[in-house]
């Protein structure tokens, strides 16, 4: 396409494979098969991590930085072990909290690659 002398190439702007949504929709739908096999306390952890982490979904959010910072991670799964309702009497918190840092860095960065793939698409 031509305008006013520049040559514009659509293709770029245009996936070559229009079904990339169908795709991530199978790939979201084998992550949420696979974590249906977490222990049921860490099921109960990912169902409050989901509502969390949901909330961080936006142009900006410290989660789509370029690296997501310690501080971060941490006070998500502060939040997250807090919403449980455990409290600091439980004698397994750091385990529980180990845990749950280790869900928060894998569900960012499942967040992280469907952000860029679906906005580095159409854009």
């Amino acid at each position: 396409m031509y305008m006013q002398g520049l040559r514009y190439n659509l293709d770029s702007y245009f996936p070559k494979n229009p079904d990339f949504l169908k795709e991530e929709e199978v790939c979201l739908e084998d992550y949420e098969q696979i974590k249906r096999l977490y222990p049921l306390q860490m099921r109960l952890a990912d169902v409050v991590l989901s509502e969390c982490l949901d909330r961080y979904e936006y142009e900006g959010s410290p989660i789509f930085h370029e690296y997501p910072d310690a501080v971060t991670v941490y006070g998500i799964a502060k939040k997250v072990y807090d919403a449980m309702g455990y409290g600091d009497n439980n004698e397994n918190k750091q385990q529980l909290m180990d845990m749950i840092q280790i869900m928060v860095c894998h569900d960012i960065y499942v967040r992280r690659r469907r952000h860029d793939k679906l906005i580095g698409k159409w854009r």
